[in-house]
Parts: structure tokens; sequence; C-alpha cells
């Protein structure tokens, strides 16, 4: 069904659970989800022993999860535990699978050292398998330490982390940050045919790096033109303003926004008191209503959100049953994560990491959170490709004057 045709409140729904997104370590967004009890969330053992074919018991795949349950990401941790126990659930009750599961949790404290410290006992103990974490700065410092270990590391988000190095043994569910530069600048010069580019960011590595990101997918073909790049502070919405109305005055017919709510708001609203060309891309962490308002008129149809996919089909509707709640993207990479890391371990020849690498890649088409999907490899990093980013354009509610975020390109 097209979005169009869909009831009014598909689009509340909608609009409720793409504005869970943001960039790395902004305190000041609330916790997406009230707190679990740390520690005291179910995650199901083994079980009564299972038997093989030969009648002998089935070899047992070690499949450790590092969550945080404290510290500031532990809310996030409570959602992604919500997916964990659904994807568990399922592969316990595979009795066709050739490996049984134990399950091992470690709370990563939402910190760096966390992160290494829980990986660090997970290898110890001889786990085939670990997942995790979600934490940006803990990622970022696990990566290189997790590529030189002989295990797998499936990791439910990539997000705002800075991937340094990459290896046949590391996975993930969602891709870097970086996609949304990446899509951004292709939607504007491959689809639109716009010729002229400016970035407004933050600084820092954030900023930098989807700034270069947007750039390179921008002037890959012939004719593209980047007339400014201009780094700004996130606390002054007026400059933000000026510099976008700058950057048009200029002749950029595209600018891509990468700043927080009021900024992007401010930038929006210049689209309001202008009929010209220019289109505009918001990433994850800058689009809520009043920035799609504040375009205005004039405006609501020129600019884009660059946001993840959320969760749907048979995931969406075990989490709605159990949790009577709709689950946040968090929980689709983490249930993800989960399973395919633990399916591949269970079919591979043998729970030797290439192995279960090789498992891993070979999957095809296989039916996750956010659709049927495969793992590729961009930019170095090997991640689900229905589990990225997307363009997601403005649309006008059936017989209303109301404009949502809901058209997915």
């Amino acid at each position: 069904m097209p979005l169009s045709a869909r009831p009014v409140w598909v689009f509340c729904i909608l609009i409720a659970l793409l504005l869970s997104g943001c960039p790395p370590e902004d305190p000041a967004l609330p916790p997406t989800l009230p707190s679990l009890e740390p520690g005291k969330a179910p995650l199901p053992g083994p079980g009564e022993p299972q038997l093989g074919p030969d009648g002998h018991p089935k070899q047992v795949v070690r499949v450790c999860v590092m969550l945080p349950a404290s510290g500031p990401s532990k809310d996030l941790g409570a959602e992604m535990r919500r997916g964990v126990g659904i994807a568990q659930k399922e592969l316990m009750a595979n009795r066709d699978l050739a490996r049984v599961f134990e399950w091992t949790e470690k709370d990563t404290k939402s910190t760096e050292p966390g992160a290494i410290g829980a990986f660090t006992e997970c290898f110890g103990e001889g786990h085939h398998v670990i997942v995790g974490p979600v934490h940006p700065a803990g990622t970022t410092a696990l990566i290189p330490v997790a590529a030189s270990h002989d295990v797998i590391l499936m990791i439910p988000e990539v997000g705002a982390a800075v991937p340094s190095v990459w290896s046949d043994n590391l996975f993930a569910i969602a891709p870097p940050a970086t996609e949304m530069g990446r899509l951004a600048g292709e939607n504007a010069r491959r689809e639109r045919a716009l010729t002229k580019a400016a970035v407004l960011h933050v600084p820092g590595v954030f900023g930098e790096n989807l700034r270069d990101a947007f750039i390179t997918a921008f002037t890959a073909t012939p004719g593209a033109e980047v007339v400014a790049k201009t780094e700004l502070p996130p606390d002054k919405p007026e400059e933000w303003a000026k510099a976008a109305e700058d950057a048009k005055a200029a002749g950029a017919d595209a600018l891509f926004i990468i700043g927080p709510p009021e900024p992007s708001k401010a930038v929006a609203a210049t689209y309001g008191k202008d009929t010209g060309g220019s289109h505009a891309w918001f990433v994850d962490w800058s689009m809520h209503p009043p920035v799609l308002d504040a375009a205005g008129v004039a405006g609501k149809s020129r600019v884009h959100w660059v946001n993840r996919a959320l969760p749907a089909g048979a995931f969406e509707e075990e989490y709605l049953e159990r949790y009577q709640a709709r689950p946040e993207y968090s929980a689709g990479a983490a249930y993800d994560a989960v399973k395919l890391a633990g399916l591949a371990a269970a079919t591979a020849e043998t729970t030797w990491h290439e192995d279960v690498s090789k498992a891993l890649k070979a999957m095809k088409d296989t039916p996750g959170a956010f659709g049927d999907g495969n793992f590729v490899m961009t930019d170095g990093v090997s991640y689900q490709d229905v589990a990225g980013y997307r363009i997601i354009e403005p649309v006008k509610l059936p017989d209303s004057d109301v404009w949502v975020f809901g058209g997915f390109r």
C-alpha cells in the first residue's frame, strides 16, 4: 500500500519512531525508554540437552552479548535487550539447527573501558561469537582490538563510531553514519542533477566525516562544484541561517546540513522565505516536526531527511505483542545482530571464526527486522544492506494541510 493511502495514525507512529535518530554523545536528548532493572533482563538459558541425528548431544555455540546495563546508555541497552530476547527465543526454538546455544551477557557500563573489558572477558571465556557494543566511543575503540582477535564480532550499530580498520571477522547491522552523507550527495547530484553544493556542519569528527562523504559523492561526476563548506557552532542558530542564505546567494542549489535541531530549524526557515530551486538535506540528528514546519509552504517540498529504516514484518509483530509498543531501530538492529550471528555459527562448517565469517557472507535474502537482507561491503565496512539509511521525503496527509516526513526513497 503506498504511504499516501495509509490512515493518519500510521504517519503519527512513523514520525514518533523516526525521531529516535541522534548523533554521538548528545546528553541533552531524553532516554528513549524507561530503564529496565540492571542485570535483571531475561537472557534464556540453554534449556534441556538436545541430541543430534547421531544420538549424541549437539555442539554448543557460545554467544556473548555486550550491552550497557548501567551508565548513560543503559536505556538504549534496555531497548536492544528486548530485540536480543526475541532473537534468542527464535534460535533456541529451532530444533533443526545443528548446534545449540549458551548465552552470556556483559555490562559495558556505557564506557570505552567497559566495552574493552567486556570484550576481553568474552574472548577469554572462549565464546565463538560476541555481539556489541552500542556506545559510539566504545565501538570506535573496540574495532581495532576485535580485528586482531580470532572471534566474530557482530556490531548492531556502527553509527557515529569511526572504524579505523576492518577485517573478515567484523560485521555490522547498521552502517556508519557517513552513509548519510553519501546518500544525500548521490540524491542531490545523480537523481536531481543539481550542480552546486554547500555543507554546513558542526565541529569535530562526526561533522567532518559526514561532510567529506557528501562532497565525495556529490563531486563524483563531472560538472559538480562545492561552493562552501562551513563549520558552525551548534548553539548559534542565527549563524546557520546566515550561512545558508550566503550559500544560496553563491548559487548553491544543494545544502547538506549536519547539525542539531535548532540550527536545522533556522536553516529550514530560510526555505520558507524563497521560491527558488535550492534543496536541503538534514541528517537524523536534525529533524523533528518543527523543522519541517519551519520550511513553510514554499519550502516543504524542498527539504529532505536522511534517516534509517524502521523495523517491520514478523519482528515488529512479535515485539508489539510482547511489549505493547512498537520497536525502535535499535531493537531491530540488536535482533538482527544476534539472529544472523547465531544462525551462521549454528550452520557453519565449524565454529571457528573463519567458517562463521564465510557463513555470514554466504547468507542471501535472510529475513530480519528490516526485510530480507544481505551483507554488503561499502567503504570497507561490512553491514546489512536493508538496515542502512534512506532519503525520506515530506508528504501531505490526505484531505489535510498537515505535512509529515513519510515518503521513503
